[in-house]
């Protein structure tokens, strides 16, 4: 119960944010030119930041609307599963280069600015991998995740319709002027807090046999052992030198941390379906900091576009200014590194302490996140993600054990999986 009630909150909260980010936007209508951020700072702060999240909290929002799914609409949840872990997610990481966009313009006149963003749009990597897959998975999570609930009888089709109508409505008039750019996040507010609703509800158990959270469970194994693995081949192919000189590497470099990071989500999940209140506490924190942390990857690439053009003084004094942006440091960036690292501990830990696993398990996974703070970029940094993957690996062994039932803690509703 307590994973269909974060959701809930998550399905309530995450169109709220998205009407009020929509309401503060300071480049609306006709007004869409550079400077604009450069006059108003506060607003494209708040602007981006509550658009991030609201986009963050969409994920596990939806993720639960899905997680009822058992065979009934079960083809769909699984696109919709994929489009929400690693579209949805992505297309929320995009909101960081508002803040990039900002630092550019507090920092260079209008030419450079347009320069730098359009070596950004340039980068054929990063368009591949961050925008095509973001904006893909954005509009069909938003689609397909409420048609699939309602084959499903999760939701009823009044909501699905109000949910693609509000869709629809953001979609064509997201920067339009006050209060025309409302109405899609209003009626999104409406639709989703019925889905909510709804998904709260006692339901008897149904007959049917559950191939959706059979997917789920199979996924999450698998990222078990591909997340540590992903994010290994990341650090291994980050540049140990110049990277301006190697920008390709660079970019296929910043694109698989963050995959990794999210590979993580689902590994999370199916931990939290088999441990206790602790465990599941702590991988729902770890989720929503994996969807903050993995977004910083796309700097990287920004980072890159500054000092192909601007050089290395120019491009310094935008790295300044950027972190120099409180909300992007405490309100996004701080808190995602953070509490990720520490999530990456704490979830072995209660898995242990719910003796789902052995001990040397989470001294594995500690010792993991130690050597990635302190062994640097290039080949030497695979350290960290092998010890992770011999740590999640494990825990992925041990979950899969048959246990005997005195001894196995009560699970966790299976929408977490």
């Amino acid at each position: 119960m307590m994973w269909r009630r974060a959701a809930a909150v998550s399905l309530v909260t995450a169109p709220i944010l998205l009407a009020v980010a929509t309401a503060v936007d300071p480049a609306l209508g006709d007004d869409q030119g550079y400077g604009v951020y450069r006059q108003h700072p506060a607003a494209t702060q708040w602007h981006s930041l509550l658009l991030h999240w609201a986009w963050v909290l969409f994920v596990p929002g939806l993720l639960g609307l899905l997680a009822p799914i058992r065979r009934r609409g079960a083809v769909l949840a699984r696109i919709g599963w994929v489009a929400v872990v690693l579209g949805l997610a992505t297309f929320a990481a995009l909101m960081a280069f508002d803040f990039f966009l900002l630092a550019l313009e507090q920092t260079l006149p209008d030419a450079q600015v347009a320069a730098v963003e359009t070596r950004f749009q340039e980068q054929l990597p990063t368009v591949a991998g961050w925008q095509w897959p973001g904006l893909v998975g954005w509009a069909l999570s938003l689609l397909l995740v409420p048609i699939a609930a309602a084959r499903a009888r999760v939701i009823n089709w009044w909501t699905v319709a109000a949910a693609l109508v509000g869709t629809a409505l953001y979609f064509a008039f997201a920067i339009s002027p006050v209060p025309v750019n409302l109405l899609g996040p209003v009626v999104l507010v409406g639709a989703y807090a019925a889905a909510a609703r709804q998904l709260l509800r006692p339901r008897p158990a149904a007959a049917e046999p559950d191939s959706f959270g059979a997917f789920r469970r199979r996924a999450g194994f698998a990222c078990l052992y591909a997340a540590p693995v992903v994010f290994g081949a990341g650090l291994a192919t980050a540049p140990d030198g110049d990277y301006v000189a190697q920008p390709v590497q660079t970019q296929v470099s910043a694109l698989l941390l963050h995959l990794g990071w999210l590979l993580f989500v689902p590994a999370m999940l199916v931990v939290a379906s088999r441990g206790r209140r602790f465990t599941q506490v702590a991988a729902g924190i770890t989720v929503v900091a994996l969807l903050n942390f993995s977004a910083l990857m796309v700097g990287d690439t920004a980072d890159l576009s500054a000092r192909q053009v601007l050089g290395e003084g120019p491009a310094d004094r935008v790295a300044d200014a950027l972190g120099g942006l409180s909300f992007f440091t405490f309100g996004w960036a701080l808190p995602g590194m953070v509490l990720s690292l520490l999530g990456l501990m704490a979830v072995p830990i209660g898995a242990a302490v719910d003796r789902l696993t052995r001990w040397w398990v989470p001294v594995l996974a500690v010792a993991g996140v130690a050597m990635f703070l302190v062994v640097p970029l290039g080949p030497a940094g695979v350290t960290g993600p092998l010890l992770l993957l011999a740590a999640f690996g494990l825990l992925g062994r041990d979950l899969r054990r048959p246990r005997d039932t005195a001894d196995e803690p009560v699970p966790a509703v299976a929408a977490a999986a």
